[in-house]
């Protein structure tokens, strides 16, 4: 099976984690085209085209760099198309998307007919809002054999669009590496109660609902605070001026490789997002990988982030920091219950998603899209 990912994501190596995996099966031929320079966060990443890791590496130039709905391809796709003879076209943007628009158009005219798969993140009503783009979704919901929604939350937005249900599916877009993520060995985690948040510090982060918590917590914790933002200064100022600035540490950015040192030094991870009209959370990576590193997650009820959750940590209602607190306090003096929390979010991930899990359930997707691709050509020759 010949496959061609389309993924500005994965010009972030990183991201790469679950296309090693899958170019690891036996009889799938992967190729993956990236925008030869992107920029994400403030990061400027080059990507040259070429092998990695079992599979091939096409890199385009493209307009709008760093506008992940807002890009399109210059240069690169006619090549990776005519070059990968691609079977299945694996479409990592929104279907609303330029790129989107330009990939259905490219494959509409390609023969044979490669089957298209198509992820969505976007859970919330309103996007997007051109009306160009809101004709490019449409048209992808019905050429798409294969749907992925990033979250539940996701999906049903899909749903409510006109999507069939049965052509979607929930299917998270990244994974991690237990062996990286992994839970502490003794000694690495302090012996205080310490509360945990990893992530950008911006207002709907909902980091100073958690500060407010913190100061009504009482009795002894510490908090680690892992990012950095606009927010900062001022979540600063707010830990001062509740009396608890002592006892919660801001690390800044700190470099990928550190990060799991840094979540395995938490009990409990809070990310208690607060939704806007322009967004809510899609799911909250940092999650699963404090799960994996053994920290139980608190969450608010944003978006998507009850159903990363789950019943491996405790959700309380968006903005009630007297909730967090409470939730919070329950987990330092319940270690029983933190303990099989801890236990049951390590056997998750385990489970759901490592990169080889996710490999796993993509590769069957594809299969069901080359299955389904064959039988729409069937009704469409009678």
């Amino acid at each position: 099976m010949r496959v061609l990912v389309v993924s500005h994501a994965c010009a972030v190596p990183i991201n790469r984690g679950k296309l090693r995996a899958l170019a690891a099966r036996p009889g799938l031929e992967l190729s993956v085209l990236v925008p030869a320079r992107w920029r994400e966060r403030g990061q400027a990443y080059t990507t040259c085209p070429g092998e990695e890791s079992g599979y091939r590496v096409f890199s385009g130039g493209i307009f709008f760099r760093g506008r992940v709905g807002g890009h399109f391809y210059r240069s690169g796709l006619l090549r990776a198309l005519r070059e990968a003879r691609p079977e299945v076209i694996h479409l990592e943007e929104e279907p609303w998307s330029l790129a989107a628009g330009q990939v259905l158009a490219a494959a509409a005219l390609w023969r044979p007919r490669p089957a298209l798969l198509i992820l969505s993140w976007e859970n919330i009503e309103g996007v997007p809002s051109l009306r160009l783009q809101r004709a490019i979704e449409r048209a992808a919901l019905r050429r798409a054999e294969v749907l992925i929604a990033g979250g539940r939350t996701a999906r049903e937005r899909l749903i409510r669009l006109g999507a069939r249900p049965e052509k979607v599916e929930v299917l998270h877009q990244f994974g991690l590496d237990p062996g990286t993520f992994r839970p502490p060995a003794p000694g690495e985690r302090p012996g205080v109660f310490t509360v945990g948040f990893a992530g950008r510090l911006v207002r709907e982060k909902g980091v100073d609902v958690l500060l407010r918590a913190l100061a009504a917590l009482g009795g002894e914790w510490r908090a680690l605070l892992v990012g950095d933002g606009a927010q900062r200064p001022e979540l600063e100022a707010l830990a001062a001026s509740l009396g608890i600035r002592e006892r919660v540490e801001f690390t800044g950015w700190v470099d990928q490789p550190e990060v799991p040192a840094c979540l395995r030094r938490m009990h409990a991870m809070v990310f208690h997002s607060r939704t806007t009209p322009a967004w809510a959370e899609q799911f909250g990576h940092p999650l699963i990988e404090a799960m994996s590193c053994g920290a139980v997650p608190v969450g608010s009820d944003s978006g998507e982030i009850p159903h990363v959750v789950g019943r491996e940590g405790l959700i309380v209602p968006e903005g009630d920091a007297a909730a967090l607190a409470a939730a919070l306090g329950r987990l330092r003096g319940e270690p029983g219950l933190r303990g099989r929390l801890e236990a049951a979010g390590r056997a998750r991930v385990l489970r759901e998603f490592t990169w080889e899990a996710l490999a796993a359930r993509t590769f069957a997707l594809y299969e069901r899209a080359l299955a389904a691709r064959g039988a729409r050509d069937k009704v469409s020759a009678r």
